[in-house]
């Protein structure tokens, strides 16, 4: 049975909390949205303009599930798993929902083209194969929005990412260690409305901001960690896996959120979490848009996946309470 909770806030101050003398700390419970989330290990969470979107990797009828928005209800499933026509064998989408749809592909098949929203609604057909002219010319890269897309270099090269904006190429980027030219793999947000890209690593807590600006990105801001959490030697990155970086990154109206671990309320060693959703951590950083962050908010449960928009300041999770749910929060 759905339990809303009333959102309980409470504030205080950190005392030089890893080095930011006026960090406060705020502890949130959850308005709970659904409590039937039925997969062994969520995928990516996404949310749309009228609906809550995520992905079942080990899902063995359909691996995208759609919820509304406001009640949590679910709105049904796309995304047919299998070896047929347009079915899936490991299906993934695109981060970003464009016209309504996402582009989906199979890391292990052949099968690419598009979830359609609209035609789940309608009791259509959702898969959308890709045209002759988009198996031609789409770039192997992922679209941000229509006709932006970015993508990674390779290890060595000067800038760490490259784009395809309306058909002009560019590179962009720096390297979040400077010393070694090596690519971490990290989270990545996108805010159509004022072009902005974040990315994040997983392994080192690091942020970098960059601002669509004619056909490329320029960076605004990097965020390094306090702790050197790795060392060099013969030109490769040696990391403490004991200590992660950041899991998941998303833009709301006033903050860049980050769900890591506040290290000095939750000392977890990260080697022994593995699928351990009861280890995941339970606190997101908040930050503005300068890069100053500004307060951790502990969320009352361990948390796998987050995700909002810049319309609000809410923040929707997949949380471990034991089992999967789906919730919101009023940041």
């Amino acid at each position: 049975m759905k339990n809303t909770l009333l959102i309980l806030a409470i504030f205080c101050l950190l005392p030089s909390c890893i080095g930011h003398s006026n960090l406060k700390y705020e502890k949130a419970l959850p308005e709970l949205l659904n409590e039937d989330l039925m997969t062994t290990m969520p995928g990516k969470l996404i949310v749309t303009d009228q609906f809550l979107v995520w992905e079942d990797p080990f899902a063995r009828d359909y691996f995208v599930h759609v919820h509304d928005k406001m009640s949590g209800n679910v709105v049904g499933s796309m995304g047919a798993v299998g070896e047929g026509p347009e079915e899936f064998i490991t299906g993934g989408i695109s981060l970003s929902c464009i016209d309504n749809r996402f582009f989906a592909t199979d890391a292990n098949g052949n099968t690419k083209g598009y979830l359609s929203l609209d035609s789940l609604i309608d009791q259509r057909k959702t898969f959308i194969p890709l045209t002759a002219h988009e198996k031609e010319s789409r770039p192997t890269m992922g679209e941000w929005e229509e006709g932006v897309f970015v993508g990674v270099t390779e290890d060595g090269d000067d800038s760490y990412c490259k784009a395809n904006i309306q058909g002009q190429e560019s590179t962009f980027g720096v390297y979040p260690i400077s010393e070694i030219k090596q690519h971490l793999g990290g989270d990545k947000a996108y805010d159509a409305v004022d072009g902005l890209f974040l990315y994040s690593s997983y392994s080192i807590p690091y942020l970098a901001l960059y601002k669509k600006i004619g056909n490329t990105f320029v960076l605004q801001w990097e965020v390094h960690p306090d702790i050197k959490t790795y060392e060099i030697s013969a030109d490769k990155i040696i990391f403490d896996r004991k200590i992660q970086g950041i899991r998941g990154v998303c833009m709301s109206k006033d903050f860049i959120i980050t769900l890591q671990r506040d290290q000095s309320i939750d000392p977890m060693d990260e080697t022994t979490v593995g699928r351990d959703a009861s280890k995941c951590p339970h606190t997101v950083f908040l930050y503005d848009y300068e890069g100053h962050l500004i307060k951790i908010v502990d969320l009352g449960m361990p948390i796998m996946r987050i995700a909002a928009d810049r319309t609000s300041n809410v923040l929707y999770a997949i949380g471990a309470n034991p089992e999967f749910v789906l919730v919101k929060y009023e940041l």
